[in-house]
Order: structure tokens, then sequence, then C-alpha cells
């Protein structure tokens, strides 16, 4: 599916049809504000088609690439039931894997990512954090179910602030979580920034604001890249990144999803 909305982008689609990023078309929007206003919908929309056109698309084999990874860190392992709970919420399709049963491949996405964050920055107490592009909040819940930040600002459009607070509050949080826009956002001190594609999803005058308002003043950074927008965008590529923010590093996304992808990280104590 990935492939197919790809091809479909770099059809010369005007910058109007597409809006601010690759998730801001009417499809995906409208589907997050379905589940978002509806239990039936949201009882569902982890499979729902246009929802999946920009999450949900990973198939049982990725789940077995993160599984792998996940292996290497024994005390991922011991907390797995913690994290099986983000599959409660919207119908995920959840495939078998060994010795752990049923999960979601985005779920062992997330587990994974988490363990990239405490490898490079260690504990995440006591942090304040900032996720850019959220989802429907998924990857705070995992986070949440074994750490302690100060504070978990979400970051993105109204539909899909809308969903992940509706599934965040399925769940007991440690701590206070913030949902913003992105002009909700003011310039701020952040102790890590998150992004899982979305930040290299939207367009170059977007990311000036993300920039300047939030990345450059982040301690810490974890940035999944991708290289998918369309020529019009304008995007950053990764040379300007590296020379835009402070230290930062570029290394290979392990397992490499997509042709290009690459992981951006900064102001880690050990790296990989």
């Amino acid at each position: 599916m990935l492939k197919r909305l790809i091809k479909r982008l770099r059809r010369h689609t005007p910058i109007r049809d597409l809006g601010s990023s690759l998730s801001d078309n009417q499809f995906y929007p409208q589907a997050c504000l379905n589940a978002a206003s509806d239990y039936r919908q949201f009882n569902t929309f982890r499979r729902n088609p246009d929802y999946c056109q920009i999450l949900e698309q990973l198939g049982q084999d990725w789940g077995e690439a993160y599984w792998r990874e996940i292996q290497k860190r024994p005390h991922l392992i011991a907390d797995i039931e913690k994290f099986r709970a983000n599959d409660l919420p919207g119908g995920p399709l959840t495939f078998p894997y060994s010795s752990i049963g049923l999960f979601s491949p985005t779920t062992l996405r997330y587990i994974k990512i988490l363990g990239d964050l405490q490898y490079l920055f260690g504990s995440l107490a006591g942090l304040t954090i900032h996720e850019i592009g959220v989802g429907y909040g998924g990857q705070c819940r995992v986070i949440q179910a074994v750490e302690q930040p100060a504070s978990y600002t979400l970051i993105d459009l109204q539909p899909a602030l809308a969903l992940s607070q509706r599934y965040l509050d399925h769940f007991a949080l440690p701590g206070p979580v913030c949902y913003k826009t992105m002009n909700e956002l003011q310039h701020s001190e952040s102790d890590l920034v998150i992004s899982n594609y979305a930040f290299s999803e939207l367009r170059r005058d977007i990311q000036d604001i993300y920039l300047s308002r939030l990345i450059k003043k982040a301690k810490r950074g974890y940035m999944l890249l991708n290289q998918i927008n369309p020529e019009s965008f304008d995007s950053y590529s990764y040379p300007e990144l590296l020379a835009a923010i402070p230290g930062a590093r570029l290394v290979d996304e392990v397992p490499l999803t997509y042709s290009g992808n690459a992981l951006l990280i900064w102001g880690f104590d050990r790296g990989f």
C-alpha cells in the first residue's frame, strides 16, 4: 500500500490538494474524526482502509523483524504484557509471534523504538517529551507503560489529536499529556523530540516552524525520516537537516522499512 501511495503522490499532484503533509488529505483526517466521534468506528479504526493509507500498514513479516530487534533487549520482554494492552482499542490486525502470542506489528515497532530511546538516552523519567505526528497515540502509550516523563506533548492535525485523546483515555497514564496543533505550539524547550516519519512528510514551510519553535532547541532527538514527498513540498534534505540541528547524526534505520529511510538523532549518551 505504501508503494502505491508514493506513486500516486509523485504524479505531479498539486500541492493544494495535499495540504501541509502527506497525511493532510481528505481521507485520513476524516477517518480520524469519524473514529474519534463514533464508538462503532473507533472499535475498528485500525483496520479502516482510509486510515491505513497512513498508519497500520505493517504486515506480519515486519512484525517479525521488529520482534527480532526487541529480543536483543531483554528488559522489554519482561514488560511485554504491559505493552500488549496497546492492542485492545481500535481493533488492529494482530499476528502470532513466537513466545509472546498475538501482537499488532505497529505495536512491536513502537516497543522497538522505546528500546532505542532507552539505549540512546537512558531513562526517560522526568523528561519533557514532544512527539511530532502522533498517529493514534500508540507510541506515547508504549513509553508511558514503563516510563514516567514529566510531560508528553502530542502535536498533529486536530483530527489526529482528537483520535489520540480518545485512544489514550482508555489508559491510566502516569503523567500529563498535552494535545497541540502546530499553530498552538509555542517556542518550547524540550528534553526529547520524537517523530516517526511525520516530520519528513511535511512541506518545507511547515518544517521551518517545527525547527524554529521546537527542534533546534531540543536537548535530544529521535526522528525517523523518509524521502517520499512530492517535489512540490520542497522538504528538507538529509544534509540540510544535519546542518540545521546542532550535534545531529544520521544513522541507518533498523530494520530498513523502505529504501532511503534513515534515523536522525542528537543529544545521545551513546550511539548505535
